[in-house]
Parts: structure tokens; sequence; C-alpha cells
């Protein structure tokens, strides 16, 4: 498989209701102001495709790409709002992880698919299903780095050392590329409770948490209706503005020119 310049970012958490779908395509909109960005909705569910295109059904979708060969090039849509590229979902994916569990190779599906197209693009960006099954390993071995977001609950704590364990396990085996590029608060509220539960996340991550903490915001929301990214919706919202910083703090890294 040849090597692609392409920086690939997975955004993961077995976990529901992290933001794990918000923050890709507000990071995917805001990076794509300055790049040529590919987002890959890797869930059945289709949050990401739901939030960029609304109720919109395509001809050709993720399933269609990994199991019945379709061309990248019908495949991916374009957003002119995110202004990025999407590969969109379909609830036919549901089905891909018992049809994945009898195929060789079964975990690096989604890899060589993506091989067929990266070059075309500075970073892809993945968003995954809230399970840690055949979809999101495929998703990880696709993958250069992780973004891990967590809400600042004390629970949210306890599923992290089998993602973690995953991680660890998909670099040993798989993937030796495979790096953390951050684990991102989200969700934040300012309470008592919710600041106890942010130092110990803080405590337990170090320095691989990002300086940037989105907020709860009921801007995100209204903006997931109108299928617009928040910089476009409300670019003076604070939710919009931690999605700007987020995306600098990554762009620093000196992968992305």
């Amino acid at each position: 498989m040849a090597k692609s310049n392409t920086r690939t970012i997975v955004i993961i958490n077995q976990k529901g209701g992290v933001s794990k779908t918000t923050t890709a395509v507000n990071l995917a909109a805001e990076l794509g102001d300055t790049r040529r960005v590919l987002l890959v909705d890797f869930d059945p569910q289709r949050s990401a495709t739901s939030s960029i295109f609304g109720n919109v059904t395509f001809e050709f979708s993720c399933f269609d790409l990994i199991f019945e060969h379709a061309p990248p090039k019908e495949v991916i849509q374009t957003s002119a709002d995110f202004g990025v590229d999407v590969i969109p979902s379909d609830i036919m994916l549901s089905s891909a992880e018992l049809r994945l569990a009898s195929m060789m190779g079964r975990e690096r599906f989604l890899a060589r698919c993506l091989a067929k197209v990266k070059s075309c693009y500075d970073i892809c960006i993945i968003d995954t299903p809230p399970a840690l099954g055949l979809l999101s390993i495929n998703a990880l071995v696709a993958a250069d780095e992780v973004l891990i977001p967590v809400c600042p609950e004390y629970f949210s704590l306890k599923g992290v050392k089998l993602l973690e364990d995953t991680i660890e396990s998909v670099r040993r085996n798989l993937c030796a590329r495979l790096s953390l590029v951050g684990v991102l608060m989200t969700r934040y509220k300012k309470r008592i409770i919710t600041d106890s539960a942010c130092d110990a996340i803080a405590a337990y991550f170090g320095p691989r948490l990002f300086k940037t903490t989105i907020p709860d915001n009921i801007r995100v929301e209204e903006a997931h209706n109108a299928h617009l990214p928040l910089r476009k919706y409300d670019a003076r919202c604070k939710a919009a503005v931690a999605y700007r910083e987020l995306a600098k703090e990554i762009a620093r890294c000196p992968t992305i020119t």
C-alpha cells in the first residue's frame, strides 16, 4: 500500500453522547477552511451525514465503497457549506460487523478503500460508532492519530481504560504508526461536580488533554438542525470559538502545514 502524506484522524469513544459527531463535523469544517478535508462517516447511525446533508439519501455510501467496490468518485459528496468532501454513511453499514467477521483481512477494509483517495486530501477525519467492534477497529487501522472526546463525568473514565487497551492492541498488531493526538473535554458546564470531574480527567490524561474545552451550548443542536457548521451558523458562540481553537491546536502539529 502506497504511503500517503495525508494526516488521518479517527474520532472515537465507545461511550455515546460525548459529542463525537459534533466534533467530527465542526473540526472538519474549521480545518476545511484552509485545507483539503475528507470526512468519513463510518457510523451506521449516519449522524454526521444527516448533520451535513439532512435526510438526503445517496445512491452510494461507505457500505458500497467497502463491500460493492463502488468507485470512490461516485461515493464522495461535496458540501459547500462545510467546505469538505464527505463519504456518507447508510443504515446498511449496520450489517458490516457480521459480514466482516468472516472475511480475510477484516480489519483493513477501510484502510484499503481510503488508500485510493487519501492522496487528494491534506486531512481525513473518520467518525466512528459508539462501540469497539470491527467498524471501529477498521477506523483505527486506517488512521494515523486518535482523538478521544470525553464528557466531564466521573464514570466517563471507566470505559477509557478499555479504549486505551484497544488502541494499544491495534498499535501492536495492526497499525504501528497509530498515536494519540489528544483527549478533548466536551459538553462542559461550570458546576462544582463538573469541575471536580474535570480535575480528575486532567489528572488522568495530563499533557494528553487538549487545552481547548468544548462548552455545552444550545447553538450546537441548532446548527445540526440547520445543517450548518457552527462557524457559519453562529461564529461568535462559545462552541464555535472553541472548535476554532481546537483546530488551531491540531494545526500546530508539524505534520499539518
